[in-house]
């Protein structure tokens, strides 16, 4: 049985130094620290999964690791932007991080442990952990209610740019590795099947090399090799389909395969309506990814990246740069519906509205709802869209609102700082689930190592 912490104390081996940025980076985890201390609720919550998940048995070593060091090893992870290897190492071989994480005497805990205890962490409890940190710091007097800004950003899937071509290929490589270790490992089952991985592997890479020619010729040659590689994965799709039957009347099952065939599927008509058909799928109908079925692309105009594949996801902060409110999108979402949600989120938290509300155009449907908002909350700092008559003109010159304006601004820099210093620049876990609970985990730490400098 997990146990939730252990009350005993070790002494801090590590040695004192005489630079100043390593006692500012020791100085920052010891106020995190004690933060997480003054919480315990926080523990709690992330025992409440890990107990459930982790443990099947009231029997078994007393001695494991607790749901307290799982959830400092998670925080040190973020914090430092490292893979679940390379925190294991990092922290092994630091005294101080070692005492942070509470150690002790016993050794760091596998990175694969570390890797199975995050995957069991659901979103849901990363969203109340945040939910009970902005509760506290309302307690204690860190965050007030006075303003709100909000900005929508795009943290991205890790993808490759998905054409059908490579779809395709995606979705023959898998399945034929997938079933070739089947056929090793129940040779009695007789599945014998040749699968000739280069050949559809040099179909692929052809219409890669040569889909944008300007070439007539080269355009009917590329087409026959579409109509050549949609019948190879439809080949690949049906064995896999029997070799499901096979399975199932053996008493066997394969959940990758099960998992994959469905997609594949997808991918083998999305790819015959486009080339053949002359039939561009909707966009929020394709497939986008094999292994990252859920991404969306997104089109939101900012320059140099016009097109996005992941999800959109929604930041609301207060004056003191505090994310009090966050939302993961599974499907878009229009920033003018997601106005009203967070106002009553921030209403939840504080009990009153803010004096001031800043952010982008894009936020709201029509100057009724702006005028709306006005008689509750004192600036509404959220510019017009096309042109302004003269009252118009005269409520965005005001000094509250440009001050408004340039509060808004700050989001973009909180945005840089999440991808930039808090791994939400491309999501490196594996479904939905643990995109979104990544998400949850980047603003708690972010938000931990803000409360340490307020």
């Amino acid at each position: 049985m997990r146990i939730k912490s252990i009350k005993q104390q070790y002494i801090d081996f590590s040695y004192e130094s005489r630079l100043k940025v390593v006692n500012e980076y020791r100085e920052k985890y010891n106020l995190i620290s004690q933060l997480l201390d003054d919480n315990p609720q926080l523990v709690s919550l992330v025992h409440h999964d890990l107990a459930k998940m982790l443990s099947q048995s009231n029997k078994g070593r007393k001695s494991g690791y607790t749901s307290e060091q799982i959830l400092r090893c998670l925080v040190v992870q973020f914090i430092e932007q490292q893979s679940f290897r390379d925190v294991a190492v990092l922290i092994e071989n630091s005294e101080f991080l070692r005492n942070f994480v509470r150690l002790g005497v016993n050794h760091m805990m596998d990175y694969s442990f570390l890797n199975k205890a995050y995957g069991i962490i659901s979103e849901k409890t990363w969203d109340a952990i945040n939910q009970t940190t902005a509760q506290y710091a309302t307690r204690e007097g860190k965050i007030s209610p006075e303003k709100l800004r909000m900005d929508t950003t795009v943290y991205e899937t890790n993808i490759h740019y998905p054409t059908d071509s490579s779809l395709l290929w995606d979705s023959f490589r898998t399945l034929a590795s997938l079933l070739r270790t089947i056929q090793q490992e129940l040779p009695h089952l007789a599945l014998k099947h040749r699968f000739h991985d280069d050949k559809v592997k040099k179909l692929a890479y052809f219409i890669t090399r040569n889909g944008a020619s300007p070439k007539k010729g080269t355009q009917r040659k590329v087409k026959s090799t579409y109509r050549e590689l949609i019948g190879r994965v439809t080949w690949i799709a049906g064995v896999a389909r029997q070799t499901l039957d096979t399975l199932a009347k053996a008493g066997y099952e394969a959940e990758l395969v099960s998992h994959y065939l469905p997609i594949v599927n997808k991918i083998i008509d999305q790819a015959d309506q486009r080339v053949f058909q002359g039939v561009m799928p909707a966009a929020d109908e394709k497939i986008y990814s094999l292994f990252e079925e859920h991404t969306e692309l997104l089109k939101r105009g900012k320059a140099g990246k016009p097109i996005e594949f992941g999800h959109k996801i929604l930041l609301a902060q207060t004056g003191e740069k505090f994310i009090h409110h966050y939302q993961v999108y599974p499907k878009r979402q229009e920033d003018q519906d997601l106005l009203e949600p967070t106002l009553k989120a921030h209403t939840k938290l504080f009990g009153v509205g803010p004096d001031v509300l800043a952010t982008d155009k894009g936020f709201y449907k029509s100057m009724e709802q702006i005028f709306s908002l006005e008689e509750g909350i004192t600036t509404v700092s959220i510019c017009k869209k096309g042109r302004r008559n003269q009252q118009e003109y005269e409520r965005e010159s005001s000094e509250e609102f440009k001050d408004g304006q340039r509060f808004r601004a700050g989001c973009e820099g909180s945005i840089s700082v999440l991808k930039r210093a808090f791994n939400l620049g491309k999501c490196l876990f594996k479904g939905f689930k643990n995109y979104a609970a990544s998400v949850g985990c980047a603003v708690f730490c972010h938000n931990l190592v803000l409360l340490t400098r307020l």
